[in-house]
């Protein structure tokens, strides 16, 4: 129960999925509407209108078992109990005391709502929707200025209508804040996917060089100083053709994960495509990102990969370069570049220094 209680307010958040935040917000609004029938009760039999009072008895039990049958996932058939409630209740209740009590807007509230679920099929929700609304049509052509079977005073008659009209509403922005969760969720991750790399969930080449003109213009500006660290696995082509590809990816998954590991949270580690990475170092000295460059490479070499019961040696070179007053960070990566070929000439696993800028 704790576990659905802590789900529950991260759908309502909007940090899980699309089908959790809907079904967030249902059980909210069954729990709401449960306790707004049982005011109902005490209501209706106050003013001796009895036959609403037992209906709204009844409509307890259905949103308490709905509630239980949403926590058990069966989400269907809650739904439908909700619904058919919502249609029932609004009919009876025009048929009783009349339309301008203002049952009647809760069964507008169906549409929205069947057209957010993610529990249907498109067709199907068109054409719940599309029942609903002529369902609503018809009470509105049969009822609207039809005297009720039972009269209430004009007072309690008003209080029922603005009670209820503000409900709707409530309810009608709570939807709307629903729909934008949603909305907002499906950008986010979007964004995100478009972000990162698939197989390393490091973030890609496009997301770091913005980050890395951003860091340049704080540099420009004279603000703190930036390091950049780019790396390459030694012999990758010799790890795929070796030990195939799955032991390739498997490679590179490791090498992210220790270069993750390897730097502080405001540090930055993507995968700058095929075997190569690029950390950016933000507010780090010449001395600094050596120290850094230096504990990358040793965990790297330290990783114990194996295939078939065999090891795998991994190890990586790393090129470093320093911001440089007045140049771009195309030209900083290139020298970064130039001190990794470098390091690959002279042996591989190893960090080098690249030069100022000419």
């Amino acid at each position: 129960m704790k576990q659905y209680i802590q789900d529950l307010v991260k759908a309502l958040l909007g940090r899980g999925s699309t089908t959790g935040v809907f079904l967030g917000l249902l059980t909210v609004a069954t729990l709401i509407a449960g306790v707004a029938h049982l005011a109902f009760i005490f209501l209706f039999g106050s003013a001796g209108v009895n036959w609403m009072a037992r209906a709204n008895v009844a409509s307890v039990l259905i949103y308490v078992l709905s509630a239980w049958l949403i926590y058990h996932g069966r989400h269907f058939v809650a739904m439908g109990l909700i619904v058919g409630e919502i249609l029932l209740h609004g009919l009876l209740a025009v048929v009783v005391i009349g339309w301008d009590s203002g049952f009647h807007y809760y069964i507008v509230l169906v549409v929205p709502v069947v057209i957010l679920s993610n529990l249907h099929t498109t067709w199907f929700k068109l054409l719940a929707a599309t029942t609903v609304a002529m369902f609503y049509m018809v009470l509105d052509f049969l009822f609207r200025g039809v005297q009720p079977v039972q009269t209430l005073a004009p007072a309690m008659l008003q209080g029922l209508h603005y009670f209820n009209l503000a409900s709707s509403l409530l309810m009608l922005a709570v939807l709307a804040f629903a729909y934008y969760r949603l909305v907002a969720n499906a950008e986010a991750s979007l964004r995100d996917q478009a972000c990162t790399d698939p197989l390393t969930q490091l973030r890609n080449r496009r997301f770091a060089l913005e980050v890395a003109q951003h860091e340049a213009a704080v540099f420009e500006r004279g603000g703190r100083p930036l390091a950049l660290v780019l790396g390459d696995v030694d012999h990758f082509k010799r790890i795929n053709d070796s030990h195939g590809h799955e032991t390739g990816d498997n490679a590179l998954k490791a090498v992210a994960q220790a270069l993750r590991e390897g730097v502080r949270e405001i540090d930055h580690v993507a995968r700058w495509g095929g075997e190569e990475f690029l950390v950016l170092l933000p507010s780090t000295d010449e001395g600094e990102a050596m120290r850094v460059a230096g504990r990358l490479r040793e965990a790297v070499e330290q990783l114990r990969l194996r295939h078939s019961e065999q090891a795998v040696p991994l190890s990586i070179t790393l090129g470093v370069s320093l911001m440089q007053a007045g140049e771009t960070v195309t030209q900083a990566l290139a020298r970064a570049d130039q001190a990794l070929y470098k390091g690959k000439l002279a042996g591989r696993n190893r960090v080098v220094l690249a030069g100022q800028a000419s």
